[in-house]
């Protein structure tokens, strides 16, 4: 009798464990891109700003939830050809020179913290805190590679329709815009559940058959 309990308790929490997975609606926690990512940029892209303060306040959290999902994931700057322009640059920048371990957190600080120095002189200040070559910085800075790389991310910006941050992209086609989440649990679960079942793949073309 007691196995018999034991079982139907199980099979209750399955039965509540499938009724959350699909428990997630298109159009309503999460939507499709019209035209999908490029193949192969990361199974979870996050679009963000170094002004965005949940952005920041979520890296913690997202880095962990990387380290247990064993996911790729990519960070992308939000930005249009005219807007929050700099803050992208700083990115990249730092991305060419091999300091965004140190610059990430920092460019959130150069970014948000309020201080009379602006500008140039700004950014310098936080170099010399955290022994960056500011040599090496500007030089890159206006560098052909950064270059590339704004052309690039401003164009994907553009691509996923991204209008506020943060903004997640889930196998290169679903998007998740955190302002529809109850709470930061929901956000994890919604990426669980859309990391776990990615989009059918479309039906290979039919071939013509080969002429003799």
């Amino acid at each position: 009798m007691a196995q018999r309990f034991i079982l139907l308790f199980l099979l209750s929490l399955l039965s509540l464990t499938a009724w959350a997975n699909t428990s997630f609606k298109e159009g309503e926690h999460y939507t499709r891109l019209a035209q999908p990512l490029p193949k192969g940029i990361a199974t979870v892209t996050e679009f963000f700003y170094y002004g965005c303060t949940t952005c920041f306040e979520l890296s913690p959290l997202l880095g962990d939830w990387i380290k247990e999902k064993k996911i790729s994931f990519a960070l992308i700057p939000a930005h249009s050809e005219t807007a929050m322009v700099d803050a992208a640059r700083m990115h990249h920048t730092a991305q060419v020179i091999g300091a965004m371990n140190t610059l990430y957190a920092v460019n959130y600080k150069i970014v948000q913290h309020n201080m009379k120095l602006q500008g140039a002189d700004r950014i310098n200040h936080y170099l010399d805190l955290n022994g960056i070559n500011k040599e090496l910085y500007w030089q890159a800075w206006s560098s052909p590679q950064v270059e590339q790389r704004l052309q690039g991310s401003a164009a994907l910006t553009k691509q996923a329709q991204v209008f506020k941050t943060p903004t997640f992209i889930v196998h290169g086609v679903y998007k998740v815009d955190i302002e529809k989440m109850s709470s930061i649990e929901q956000l994890f679960e919604v990426l669980d559940f859309l990391v776990a079942n990615p989009p059918a793949p479309a039906p290979a073309l039919l071939q013509k058959p080969k002429k003799d």
